[in-house]
């Protein structure tokens, strides 16, 4: 992708391939998705490029408090402090928490250092964590933002991937910013699900994405989906992907795999991507907590087999 990208008259791509940023324009302007900081200053020279001023910039809104979705931000909120932090209100829980914070800025050092050694990025921000992280405007089911000249961003709650996850919906380009919450694509054809907090509420979130019945679709990662049936057929993926997982978990388990064998193929087979950037313990424990809600999903979990599993030979 050479960015930044214009995706509609209001709604510009910037950050890179992997950790996507969207400017949305109106009377001022907001940034959707805050990315991992080694991006922040190609994110910056995007800016430049396109001739927007930071004294432009109202609003900076994170979708939900992963650290690969929010780490640009505390540089611009450093430099630029008029500009408002927005997110669910369950962050005013995560963004008080100094261990919560500590990992956040943790993992984001890590990834952005894995950036450089793979020579995509010459360089990034230093950073020591902020206690606490501002949260200026908290966020719920149905909340809007006002940007002005008829740019409305309305919010919609998305829990499966994380508790605190929101899709924002630009009505007047029917753009619909759905971060992670649609599980997680890898070009050209690989989806996964990435439902880290709860199966079924991630599935609510699908079905509530299905009908909005957006025009534009604007993931966390790799970008875009424009035309309405492409993003019914993305979103139709992501759904197919999480029954394909239930199904695959399912067959194992009557096929006496223990949790932890389980979560070793499933690393193996879908680490894809800029998974891959991820640490492998890190990717390990994510797909491992996976199995775990997949198998709280269909009631076939207690602690001891949490603990170990026997595994049939």
């Amino acid at each position: 992708m050479q960015l930044p990208l214009q995706i509609t008259d209001h709604v510009t791509l910037l950050g890179s391939e992997f950790f996507n940023l969207y400017l949305v324009g109106g009377e001022t302007n907001a940034i959707i998705e805050g990315g991992v900081s080694g991006v922040a200053y190609p994110f910056l020279n995007h800016l430049s490029q396109l001739g927007v001023p930071p004294e432009s910039i109202s609003h900076l809104i994170i979708l939900h408090s992963h650290f690969d979705h929010m780490m640009v931000f505390p540089l611009l909120k450093e430099r630029y402090p008029w500009m408002k932090i927005v997110s669910s209100g369950l962050n005013l829980v995560t963004f008080t928490s100094e261990k919560i914070l500590a990992k956040i800025f943790d993992s984001d050092r890590m990834m952005t250092l894995t950036l450089i050694e793979k020579g995509l990025i010459s360089e990034a921000p230093m950073f020591t964590p902020l206690a606490p992280f501002p949260l200026d405007i908290a966020l719920e089911e149905g909340s809007t933002l006002d940007l002005g000249k008829g740019v409305t961003i309305r919010f919609i709650e998305a829990p499966g991937h994380a508790p605190d996850c929101l899709c924002a919906y630009l009505e007047k380009e029917e753009v619909l910013f759905c971060t992670d919450a649609a599980g997680f694509y890898t070009p050209p054809d690989f989806f996964r699900p990435n439902y880290w907090f709860n199966l079924r509420e991630a599935e609510s979130s699908l079905d509530k994405m299905k009908a909005i019945d957006p025009r534009v679709l604007c993931r966390g990662h790799y970008g875009t989906v424009s035309g309405r049936e492409e993003v019914r057929k993305h979103l139709k993926m992501g759904r197919q992907a999480i029954e394909d997982f239930k199904t695959f978990v399912l067959e194992r388990i009557q096929e006496g795999w223990s949790m932890d064998k389980i979560t070793d193929e499933v690393t193996e087979r879908f680490s894809r991507g800029f998974l891959q950037f991820f640490p492998p313990e890190d990717n390990q424990r994510l797909w491992r907590l996976l199995v775990q809600r997949t198998l709280e999903h269909l009631n076939l979990i207690s602690n001891s087999f949490l603990r170990s599993s026997p595994e049939k030979e």
